[in-house]
């Protein structure tokens, strides 16, 4: 009768509770969100992880069991949209410049993300000619002073040590006597090594970057490279004007705090979480992994240069935070690496310049700051 009823809807209700305070307490206590079964995009969902609950997959895993979300292929497989992240863990293939030494690039990376973005109608044979003039005019190179012990290869996906040995077997004290060295020694202790903490840039700092600055503007290097971007009309204002804006102006790149610049990711290198960001120059590599910060882990290709140094991609940790694909010049003067990458950060933004080193090519990566005249990052590769 009617009673039954209402104690059958009761027990109903009753179950129906049990199980949603159940649900919400094992999501809370082991941290599990049930996937919604709604889901027919993998829009935001490329590199999930398989979800037996049914229902279209973008789980790298889903081609193979042919149930695939109908977009999958436009959405995971593709370098639209993309040639500016980073890498993506669990995603089918990467679109970040690192993925050519990876071997897992999507297959429209070279057309969507290699065009060149070429700036002022400066030519690739330009860009090759005044790369090796700068090299020329390179007094301060060390290379010749350093001798690296390289070890074992490795590629970005090893999580082991191929390397018992540290990178770098010996560096004759006369590589770091010339001035522009020593006074880039002097920024080395200027920066807040952890994203989201804001960067003091006291006065004194500042005014050590500006010594700094005179330093590297009084060499022929930049001597040159003034004068190419005077002639080719690419700068308004002075280089050294310009440096500065690029490569010191503080920016955020972590919830709003001034945390950051193009400097002192490029060069000192920056820590989020479990993950290396940037750290691209050789004598901080060298110093951290005197004091012990640094552990190198094994080369994963390099360019040898000759009496020039290399370009250099290695993996290695710092403070134990993971640094999967780094590297950059080893032998380089802090002068010649800020004119190589400035220049291509100008003529070539946000995609890869073919320069050239004593008869040796490769490429430089440089990628702005949001959009702005600002650089986000830049390094030498193997390319």
């Amino acid at each position: 009768g009617r009673s039954g009823v209402m104690r059958s809807l009761l027990v109903f209700m009753l179950v129906a509770a049990t199980a949603f305070v159940i649900t919400v307490t094992f999501s809370h206590k082991f941290g599990y969100v049930f996937p919604s079964r709604g889901s027919s995009s993998c829009s935001g969902r490329c590199g999930d992880d398989y979800a037996s609950h049914g229902g279209c997959q973008c789980s790298v895993e889903c081609p193979s069991l042919g149930n695939c979300c109908s977009d999958y292929e436009a959405v995971c497989l593709t370098c639209t949209n993309r040639c500016t992240e980073s890498t993506q863990v669990g995603s089918p293939c990467q679109c970040d410049s690192e993925c050519v030494i990876a071997n897992n690039c999507c297959k429209d990376y070279q057309e969507i993300c290699e065009k060149s973005n070429v700036v002022g109608n400066i030519t690739d044979e330009e860009l090759l000619l005044l790369s090796e003039e700068l090299y020329a005019l390179d007094t301060n190179n060390v290379a010749s002073l350093i001798s690296l012990d390289k070890q074992a290869t490795t590629s970005s996906h090893d999580t082991d040590d191929r390397a018992p040995n540290p990178l770098f077997k010996s560096v004759a004290p006369e590589a770091f006597t010339s001035s522009t060295s020593r006074l880039f020694e002097t920024l080395r202790d200027n920066y807040n090594r952890e994203m989201g903490e804001a960067e003091d840039n006291t006065e004194k700092e500042q005014a050590e970057v500006s010594v700094f600055l005179d330093s590297i503007m009084a060499t022929s290097i930049m001597a040159r490279l003034a004068g190419f971007m005077t002639e080719k009309r690419l700068i308004n204002g002075t280089l050294r004007g310009t440096i500065e804006q690029i490569w010191f102006t503080v920016y955020s790149r972590t919830g709003g705090v001034l945390d950051s610049s193009g400097f002192e990711h490029v060069f000192l290198g920056e820590l989020k979480e479990n993950i290396v960001g940037g750290f691209h120059n050789w004598i901080n590599f060298y110093r951290e992994e005197q004091a012990g910060n640094i552990d190198y882990k094994g080369y994963i290709d390099y360019v040898d240069l000759g009496e020039a140094g290399h370009v250099f991609t290695n993996r290695f940790s710092w403070f134990d935070a993971k640094k999967p694909i780094g590297g950059g010049y080893i032998g380089a003067s802090p002068e010649f690496e800020l004119a190589m990458f400035t220049l291509c950060f100008i003529t070539r933004p946000n995609s890869l310049c073919r320069v050239q080193t004593n008869g040796h090519s490769y490429a430089i990566q440089t990628w702005d700051f949001d959009g702005k005249m600002l650089l986000g990052t830049a390094y030498p590769l193997v390319a």
